[in-house]
């Protein structure tokens, strides 16, 4: 019986700091992605992500991802398509990954929280060091678009 009671409150724990964030997988004209690269003081320094961010009580996930983007990268975008969320434990906080697929007609952002950005091929996606939540999100864009990689025989 305590067993019982004790996973049951790990687990209303768990959801209870389960942080959610929104991302945008931001395609341009030519059908690139992109990618921005975290600060030196941040909790993955320098590795490469979807932008995004938290979700504010009472805001929409739709409404959050536009609003992220407005503020990070002052961008328009559109969204086009949602991919399935990605819980990630960090160990030190856990999130839940919400990604939107997402199109724009601007190609330079002004970044105000990242130190760089990018434009990626589909194909070079899985090759960034990307932090770990954004990994499955990439593999799921692969999918959603039914990208196969091309091989040279």
């Amino acid at each position: 019986m305590f067993t019982c009671w004790k996973y049951l409150l790990t687990t209303i724990l768990l959801q209870a700091a389960m942080i959610n964030v929104t991302c945008a997988i931001i395609r341009n004209e030519d059908d690139e992605i992109l990618v921005v690269q975290r600060g030196e003081k941040t909790d993955h320094p320098f590795m490469w992500e979807f932008p995004g961010g938290k979700l504010d009580e009472d805001e929409s996930e739709e409404d959050c991802i536009i609003r992220e983007i407005r503020e990070e990268l002052t961008m328009n975008i559109v969204i086009r398509g949602r991919l399935p969320a990605v819980e990630y434990d960090y160990g030190h906080k856990q999130i839940r990954l919400i990604p939107f697929v997402c199109d724009t007609l601007e190609d330079i952002p002004f970044l105000t929280e990242h130190v760089a950005f990018k434009w990626l091929a589909p194909g070079e996606l899985l090759r960034v060091g990307f932090s770990e939540a954004d990994i499955p999100v990439a593999g799921e864009y692969l999918k959603y678009i039914n990208y196969k990689e091309v091989t040279n025989p």
